[in-house]
């Protein structure tokens, strides 16, 4: 009788409680619903994080392609939902350092870390002594969050599980992302994209184009999507596990590549297509595979849009495309700034400012509005200088420099695979960034980031 009594006490309380929190929880919704149901997810986020920070840079490496998808899940927030979770990831991240003290230690000392912590300083250097600070100012924080992400894939990618995790990641995100641009051009519209980059973006043709899954113009959306093609291609080639997904993947992301009418993304993806052939031309199976692909080419042409091979033939002078004329002009422009301030440049985010002005008004394609400068290499080197190109060029060929390592001293055979495989993406993006500007596009620094990782990982692994 007293259990049932105590059982009967306990179940009451239990019963008030809850609708006191039932209460408590339709009072809030009825004054502000995105508290009421934010607060307590946000809460549940944390104790995540701090249990497990790798989840919050996986996340974010996973959203870095697919940014449409993440203002639809975090566009009710005040602030950026990617940089929100940034934020928490770096403060676990922080809170959790102890328990990997010797590995962060480690990471500050990588030679790709090391690079990116030093253009960071140098792009301090040249805030300062750029003319138009409030443009620069706004450029040095994109620079401060994407070196913060950089830092925390080197810290949190610590073993070859996470690592794997992060390679699959890339290949996932290609795909998903194929998968809605694909999607977009059957159904002519765009489903996830909100941008007005992502959704106006048109050929001279007049012709829809898509960035599928990405917010950014459709152009640098294709040099992201790249990678993950690129990375399930060589999957496919170098090892039997998995091959008839990777080979599925790789020919869904080659025919979104197609649709994205990216002029860069085909003379990169044809540049690495050809690197891997001639890398495994000795092979066994290399006859029948690429009769295999002679015979899949073939029967994909008629599907291929007309207006694909007309945009294509604009590179070799057919058809005249004004946007030429207008990427010509930036490099001019360009090394014209870089002689007026060799050192430390103009200043980061001053080109589009410069572009403008009437000094260049006799320039072909010349637009009245900023541009930026269609070239990683030498937008960096005009607006950071000598000095910040040399760092930023050291991340990328440590980062490269680091893959080729692993490649050549696996502690297995995955290690050997997935070093292949970054590493043809990754310089698959880096030819396509020669006609961009990559250098504030999330990828750039999350493959140098796990370009140094899995080096790392692979030093980690040999030592055991």
């Amino acid at each position: 009788m007293t259990g049932a009594r105590h059982l009967g006490q306990a179940l009451a309380v239990a019963g008030a409680a809850a609708a006191a929190g039932l209460a408590t929880l339709a009072a809030a919704m009825a004054a502000s619903p995105v508290l009421a149901l934010g607060v307590p997810l946000a809460l549940i986020g944390a104790v995540v994080l701090l249990a497990q920070p790798f989840l919050g840079i996986a996340a974010l490496v996973f959203l870095g392609h697919l940014d449409s998808i993440e203002k639809l899940l975090f566009g009710f927030l005040p602030l950026s939902g990617f940089k929100a979770l940034t934020a928490a990831t770096l403060a676990a991240a922080l809170l959790t350092a102890a328990r990997r003290r010797d590995w962060i230690a480690g990471a500050l000392r990588d030679p790709v870390v090391a690079c990116a912590l030093l253009f960071g300083l140098l792009g301090t250097v040249s805030f300062l002594l750029a003319d138009e600070r409030a443009v620069a100012l706004s450029e040095m924080r994109k620079l401060a969050s994407l070196i913060t992400l950089l830092l925390l894939v080197v810290a949190l990618v610590d073993t070859p599980r996470r690592l794997a995790a992060m390679m699959w990641i890339l290949v996932a995100s290609s795909l998903v992302s194929a998968l809605i641009l694909i999607a977009d051009i059957l159904l002519g519209t765009h489903l996830l994209a909100t941008s007005e980059a992502a959704t106006t973006a048109q050929s001279s043709e007049g012709f829809l184009r898509s960035s599928g899954a990405s917010d950014q113009n459709p152009t640098t959306a294709a040099s992201m999507l790249l990678v993950g093609v690129v990375m399930a291609l060589v999957h496919a080639v170098e090892t039997p596990r998995l091959r008839l997904a990777m080979l599925a993947a790789a020919a869904l992301g080659t025919a979104a590549l197609v649709m994205s009418f990216a002029r860069s993304a085909a003379i990169a993806y044809a540049m690495a297509a050809l690197w891997l052939g001639w890398r495994h031309r000795n092979a066994r199976m290399a006859p029948l595979a690429g009769f295999g692909i002679l015979v899949a080419a073939l029967a994909a042409l008629p599907f291929v849009p007309a207006e694909y091979w007309k945009r294509l033939g604009t590179i070799f002078g057919a058809g005249g495309d004004w946007t030429l004329g207008r990427r010509l002009s930036y490099n001019l422009i360009g090394m014209q700034l870089f002689a007026e301030s060799p050192l430390f440049g103009i200043g980061p985010g001053n080109f589009a400012e410069r572009f403008a002005d009437p000094e260049f008004r006799y320039f072909p394609g010349r637009t009245l509005l900023g541009r930026e400068l269609h070239n990683m290499y030498l937008s960096v080197l005009a607006q950071y200088g000598l000095a910040g190109a040399a760092a930023f060029c050291g991340m990328l060929g440590a980062a490269l420099a680091a893959l080729r390592r692993v490649r050549r001293a696996p502690a297995n055979p995955a290690m050997r695979i997935w070093a292949g495989a970054l590493g043809l993406g990754f310089v698959a993006y880096l030819i396509a960034s020669l006609f961009l500007p990559n250098e504030y596009t999330k990828y750039t620094w999350v493959l140098s980031g796990l370009a140094a990782a899995l080096a790392r990982v692979n030093r980690q692994e040999l030592a055991r």
